[in-house]
């Protein structure tokens, strides 16, 4: 075995162990997660024991985790571990994604780190136990990045990506706003030549709309209209009808409750929170209990030391124009931009974390080389 697939394994092995036995130890306690039962994981049973759902409405969620987990019971019968077996892999896989994206375009140093930091990182440990679809939408969002940030010179480069983009729509329908941005990427900064820009561009967009027909069709069969991912997806769309058209239409404004979702800045707050203190109303009105002190410790020490050196990777990467760092600074300010409008959290911010990590020791990395004298020497500032 060679030393590159020792590394890997060894972070694979890190990432998969750590998650079964964080698992083990804490993710299954009652009093941490007294329902894992999800609405996933009941709608892949129903699915797993037969249920008509080429047919008949299952649920108006993205198909893509359902079908996941559906598989998985087909397989080896309804069982919990199973699926934090499964979801403990992907995390290993992420993982790997990451050290790869960053020995390749970003430093070896780089990348190396950031998968270990992902590896030992609580709080993706911690949403493996879960039976939620964010472990793999992570993992196929980070694909995405890799695809796009390794391959996407090459022809079928482009068709890779667009296989990846529509498993990842389809586990989660928030990428779709990704889609015309992504396009513009093939479109513009491929290559240096215009016509094999366009070239590439139109594989991607055919690629998408093939794969796109199957659950379209079976929406138009099941619900009269041709929706290409699920009932959950319309939501997504809602801004560019009010771009359209200002005027909410009568069914809107019957339903519309004040205050029914968090502003903008408060979206913004808590995707970007990293500790917790309390939260409550009016001063008059006793504030929520705040975060445990071990879940702030925690937060500071995974998250919070790399929102600098994360901040100092945009700019590293705007600097010296490094491509890889430029997608992968526009991923999390749009992954950001989109939670912002519908939700943000802690939860929220989960698929956005590997890139912020593979981001910020890319800084680190870079700062530490620029204090040696053979660094600086090198970069010549």
């Amino acid at each position: 075995m060679t030393p590159d697939r020792r590394t890997i394994l060894a972070l694979f092995s890190l990432a998969f162990g750590l998650r079964i036995l964080y698992a083990v130890l804490v993710g299954t306690n009652a009093e941490i997660n007294p329902n894992p039962y999800t609405y996933d994981f009941l709608t892949a049973r129903k699915i797993a024991a037969g249920a008509e759902w080429w047919s008949q409405p299952i649920s108006p969620k993205a198909p893509g985790y359902q079908f996941l987990l559906a598989a998985i019971f087909k397989i080896g019968g309804v069982h919990r571990w199973l699926v934090i077996l499964a979801q403990a892999f992907m995390g290993g896989v992420t993982a790997f994604l990451l050290f790869r994206i960053g020995e390749k375009s970003l430093g070896r140093g780089a990348g190396l780190l950031s998968a270990l930091w992902l590896s030992i990182y609580v709080h993706h440990m911690h949403v493996t136990s879960l039976m939620v679809r964010d472990v793999t939408a992570t993992t196929l969002f980070v694909l995405v990045c890799y695809l796009m940030v390794l391959y996407t010179y090459r022809m079928r480069g482009a068709v890779w990506t667009a296989v990846a983009y529509v498993l990842l729509v389809h586990f989660d329908p928030q990428y779709l706003l990704f889609f015309p941005f992504m396009a513009l990427y093939f479109l513009i900064w491929t290559t240096r030549h215009k016509l094999l820009n366009v070239q590439f561009t139109f594989l991607f967009l055919g690629a998408v709309l093939v794969l796109f027909l199957p659950w379209t069709f079976r929406n138009a069969r099941v619900y009269g209209e041709p929706i290409p991912i699920g009932l959950e997806a319309i939501k997504y769309a809602r801004p560019v009808k009010n771009l359209i058209d200002r005027r909410p239409d009568e069914v809107e404004k019957a339903n519309r409750v004040p205050m029914s979702r968090p502003g903008w800045w408060r979206n913004t707050v808590e995707f970007w929170r990293v500790v917790k203190f309390s939260e409550g109303g009016a001063p008059a009105e006793p504030a929520e209990p705040a975060w445990s002190l071990r879940h702030n410790l925690i937060s500071i020490g995974n998250y919070g030391v790399l929102l600098p050196f994360f901040l100092v990777g945009i700019w590293r990467s705007v600097k010296k124009r490094n491509r890889a760092g430029l997608l992968l600074s526009a991923a999390v300010v749009g992954y950001f931009l989109i939670r912002s409008i519908y939700g943000g959290s802690e939860s929220a911010r989960l698929p956005a974390e590997p890139l912020i990590i593979l981001l910020a020791f890319y800084a680190i990395v870079d700062l530490y080389g620029r204090r040696r004298p053979s660094g600086r020497a090198a970069a010549g500032d």
